[in-house]
C-alpha cells in the first residue's frame, strides 16, 4: 500500500437521483484531473478534449481523447464513455493497479478547550477532575464498484464510511444514509493531505488487518442492500424488454409451424423439432435477461481527523462517574455523552444513585427518600399504590416477585415470607392477612377463608366457617348441608335426616312413624287416606291419579298399559279387545268402529295405511272402510270437495274421475284416468295425509 498516493477519484459516488450521464461525467473528468491530465470542457455539446499525461498516453494508446458521453452520431475519432464502454473498462483497468488504499490527515481548523470545558453541565453533581489530551479519529472510507449484468449492463460506485467500530457514517453528499449536515467526502479530498513516510515508516499508526477485513465486511452488507434495493428498479426495466423478445419468438414459430402442412409432416417430426427450438430459445433469452449483481471492492482510504478529549469526573456525594467529551478539530461537531436510557446526547446531565448519566426528561426520583433514579435500572413500581421506589425503599415479594413500598408489604403469618398486599388476602372470618395461596374458599359464601377458621363438612367435603353441630351426631355440618327437622325443628345432617316423599321436608329420627301399609319410616303418615277405601298411608305407597289428583291406596291405583300413569277408575279408559287400562293421552279411538283399544291391539290398513283396531281390520290386511271399495261408493267432484286447493289435488283433480268413502274420521278418495292409471287419496277433512299411485281395484273400470 502507498501512503502517497493520490485520493481516489472513485471515492465520490454517483448519484442515483441524477442522470446517469453527468454522474459518469463528473467522475470521469475528475479521473483524469486527478492523474495530471489537462481537461478542456465544451460546453455546446458536452464534450470535452483531454490532453493526457505521460503515464495516461502509455496506458491509452494516444496522447488524447476526445471525450462524448451520449450514445447517437459520434464524431470522428470520438471517445465514448458510457457504462460498459471500452474506454471505460480501459479507466476502470488503471484504477485496479493504482489508489487501491489512501492514507489521509485531515487539518485542524478549530480550537477545543474552551468549548471542551462548557460542554456539559452538570445538575446535581461537580466536577472533581479534568483531563484535556488529543488523539486521531480515524474513519474508514470503502468504495465498491458493483456491475449489474442482463441484457445490458450497467454500473456504480458506491461509497461506504465507518468509524473504528463499524458503525456507519452518514453523508451529507450521497448514499442516503446522511443528512446536509453532515461531512463531504469531497472536503475531505481536497483538504486532507497523504500521510508522509519517512525512512520506509508511517507516521500514522494502522489498524490490523483483521480489523480491516472485519470493516470490509460490514461495509459490504450496506454495499449489497444498497444493490438489492437498484434490483428491483432494474428488474422492472427488463422485464417489458423480455416480454418483447419472447412474443417476438413465440409469433416466429408458431407461424413457422402454422406453414407445416399435414401431408409434409405426417408424422409431426417437423413440428416438434421446431417446439423444441423455440422452448430452448425461450430459456436462452430468460438466461440471458436474469440480473446479476456483482460487488467488488476498488479503493479504500482511510481518513484520520484530530480530536479534542475531556476526560470529566463528576461526584455526587458518595459516588463519581467519569464521562468524555469530545470536539472535531476539523468540523468543530462535539461530542457529548449519551443518556443512560433515551440514548439522546446530553449536555445538561444529571447523575443517578447507579453513576449513569441521565438526561433531565429521563430523571425520576423515589418517592420515599427522594435519591435520583432512571427508569431502567433503579426504580420499582409498588403493585398496589403504584408509587415509584428505589430498591432500599422497597421490599422484595416473595410470591410476585415484584417489589412494593413498605406499607404495602408484609409478612405472612403462614410462610413467614414478606409479601405484597396484591397477593394477599384478609381472611372473611377473622381479618387475618396472609399469602392467596394459603387461604380456603368457604363452601357456603364463596369467600376467602384461613386454614384456622376453616372446617371441612362430612357430607359435601368442602371448607366452610358457617358450621352448626347436629343435635343427633355431634358432628359440625355447613349450613348448606344441615337441615332442621319440620315437626321439632332440632338441627341434623344429612345422614340423621330422612326426607317425606310426600312433602318433600325433612324429619329427625324421633319425628318418623312406621306406615301401616309400607312399613316406610315418614314424618307425615297421618296426613294421607285412600279416597276409595280411607285406608291411611304414606308418601312412599300413596298414589295420586294424573287426571283428579285423589289420593289412592295401592290396591286402588290403576296404571296405564301405555305410559304407567296413575289413574282412579272414574278417569281410567278400558281397551275394547283386551280390557287394558289406558290414559286419555294412550287412547286410540278407532276410525272404523268408534272404540277404544291400546297399542297392542292397533293395526294398520294395507290400503289406506291407517291405523284401526285389531277387530276392524281383516284377514287380508283391509280396514271396513277399504273392505267395501269400490262396492259401496259414491262418485263425487273433486272440485267441491274441501281438499280442492292442496297443490298435489289440483294436478290430479281434472285428469280423473273419482269415488269417495267415508268412514268416522277419514275420506278415502280414489280416481282412475282414461288409461286405467289409478290414485288412492287419504283425507281428514281438508288435510291430505296422503297420496298413493297404482292399480289397487282391478274391477274399477268396470264401475259405471
Amino acid at each position: 500500500m502507498s501512503a502517497t498516493s493520490p485520493p481516489l477519484p472513485s471515492i465520490q459516488p454517483i448519484a442515483t437521483t441524477t442522470p446517469r450521464h453527468n454522474g459518469l461525467r463528473e467522475f470521469a473528468l475528475a479521473f483524469f484531473r486527478t492523474f495530471g491530465a489537462q481537461i478542456t470542457e465544451r460546453t455546446s455539446d458536452s464534450t470535452a478534449w483531454v490532453d493526457l499525461s505521460e503515464e495516461l498516453s502509455t496506458h491509452f494508446g494516444k496522447p488524447g481523447l476526445h471525450l462524448v458521453f451520449q450514445n447517437g452520431d459520434l464524431p470522428d475519432g470520438a471517445d465514448l464513455v458510457v457504462y460498459g464502454s471500452r474506454l471505460f473498462d480501459q479507466m476502470m483497468d488503471f484504477l485496479d493497479f493504482r489508489g487501491g488504499a489512501t492514507l489521509l490527515q485531515l487539518p485542524r481548523r478549530h480550537q477545543g478547550a474552551d468549548q471542551l470545558l462548557r460542554a456539559i453541565q452538570p445538575r446535581n453533581a461537580a466536577v472533581m477532575g479534568l483531563k484535556l489530551e488529543e488523539q486521531q479519529r480515524q474513519l474508514f472510507v470503502f468504495n465498491w464498484h458493483i456491475t449489474y449484468r442482463s441484457d445490458d449492463k450497467r454500473e456504480e460506485l458506491f461509497t461506504v464510511v465507518l468509524d473504528g467500530e463499524g458503525k456507519r457514517i452518514g453523508l451529507a453528499d450521497g448514499n442516503g444514509a446522511g443528512d446536509e449536515a453532515g461531512p463531504k467526502l469531497q472536503d475531505w479530498l481536497t483538504d486532507g493531505d497523504p500521510i508522509a513516510v519517512e525512512n520506509g515508516k508511517q507516521s500514522a499508526h494502522l489498524p490490523p488487518m483483521t480489523h480491516l477485513n472485519r470493516l470490509a465486511e460490514n461495509a459490504r452488507k450496506y454495499a449489497l442492500y444498497h444493490a438489492d434495493v437498484h434490483c428491483v428498479a432494474y428488474e422492472a426495466e427488463i422485464l417489458p424488454r423480455l416480454h418483447k423478445v419472447l412474443s417476438r419468438l413465440t409469433s416466429y414459430y408458431e407461424q413457422q409451424i402454422g406453414e407445416v402442412y399435414d401431408s409434409h409432416d405426417p408424422q409431426g417430426d417437423k413440428r416438434r423439432v421446431l417446439e423444441s427450438d423455440l422452448q430452448r430459445k425461450i430459456a436462452e433469452e430468460i438466461e440471458n435477461h436474469r440480473l446479476r449483481v456483482q460487488a467488488r471492492l476498488l479503493s479504500y482510504a482511510i481518513v484520520q481527523t484530530p480530536l479534542a478529549v475531556a476526560n470529566i469526573t463528576l461526584s455526587a456525594g458518595t459516588q463519581s462517574v467519569a464521562v468524555q467529551v469530545a470536539r472535531d478539530l476539523y468540523t468543530g461537531a462535539m461530542t457529548h455523552p449519551l443518556c443512560h436510557v433515551c440514548g439522546d446526547a446530553v449536555s445538561s446531565l444529571v447523575v443517578d444513585g447507579a453513576n449513569h448519566v441521565l438526561c433531565e426528561n429521563c430523571t425520576r426520583r423515589c418517592a420515599e427518600c427522594q435519591d435520583v433514579l432512571c427508569d431502567r435500572c433503579g426504580l420499582y413500581e409498588c403493585p398496589t399504590c403504584d408509587q415509584q421506589l428505589c430498591e432500599k425503599c422497597s421490599r422484595y415479594c416473595w410470591s410476585c416477585g415484584q417489589r412494593a413500598c413498605t406499607a404495602h408489604s408484609d409478612r405472612c403469618p403462614i410462610c413467614a415470607d414478606d409479601v405484597c398486599h396484591a397477593c394477599q388476602e384478609l381472611c372473611a372470618e377473622c381479618g387475618t392477612r396472609q399469602c392467596r395461596t394459603h387461604l380456603r374458599i368457604d363452601g357456603v359464601t364463596g369467600l376467602l377463608i384461613c386454614r384456622q377458621c376453616a372446617v371441612a363438612c362430612p357430607h359435601c367435603h368442602q371448607e366452610s366457617s358457617h358450621v352448626e353441630t347436629c343435635s343427633a351426631s355431634g358432628q359440625r355440618f355447613c349450613t348448606s348441608c344441615i337441615v332442621a327437622c319440620a315437626r321439632c325443628h332440632r338441627l341434623v345432617g344429612p345422614p340423621f335426616a330422612t326426607v317425606d316423599p310426600a312433602d318433600g321436608l325433612s324429619y329427625c329420627s324421633d319425628c318418623l312413624t312406621a306406615c301401616a301399609s309400607c312399613g316406610q319410616m315418614v314424618g307425615s303418615y297421618n296426613q294421607y287416606h285412600c279416597q276409595e277405601c280411607n285406608t291411611a298411608c304414606c308418601g312412599h305407597c300413596a298414589l295420586r291419579c294424573q287426571e283428579c289428583a285423589v289420593l289412592l291406596c295401592a290396591e286402588h291405583g290403576v296404571r296405564c298399559q301405555g305410559c304407567e300413569a296413575i289413574l282412579c277408575q272414574k278417569h281410567a279408559i278400558r281397551c275394547e279387545i283386551g280390557g287394558e287400562a289406558l290414559c286419555p293421552a294412550c287412547d286410540n279411538v278407532c276410525p272404523g268402529c268408534g272404540y277404544s283399544h291400546c297399542g297392542d291391539h292397533t293395526a294398520n290398513c294395507s290400503l289406506c295405511l291407517q291405523p284401526y283396531c285389531g277387530a276392524c281390520v281383516g284377514e287380508e290386511g283391509l280396514c271396513e272402510t277399504c273392505r267395501e271399495f269400490p262396492v259401496s261408493y259414491r262418485e263425487v267432484v273433486m272440485a267441491d270437495e274441501p281438499i280442492a286447493a292442496d297443490s298435489r289435488i289440483a294436478n290430479l283433480m281434472y285428469k280423473h274421475r273419482w269415488i269417495s268413502h267415508n268412514n268416522q274420521h277419514y275420506s278415502i278418495y280414489l280416481g282412475v284416468n282414461a288409461w286405467g292409471n289409478q290414485v288412492l287419496v287419504v283425507a281428514q277433512g281438508d288435510v291430505v295425509h296422503h297420496v298413493r299411485r297404482g292399480v289397487f281395484f282391478r274391477d274399477l273400470l268396470e264401475i259405471e
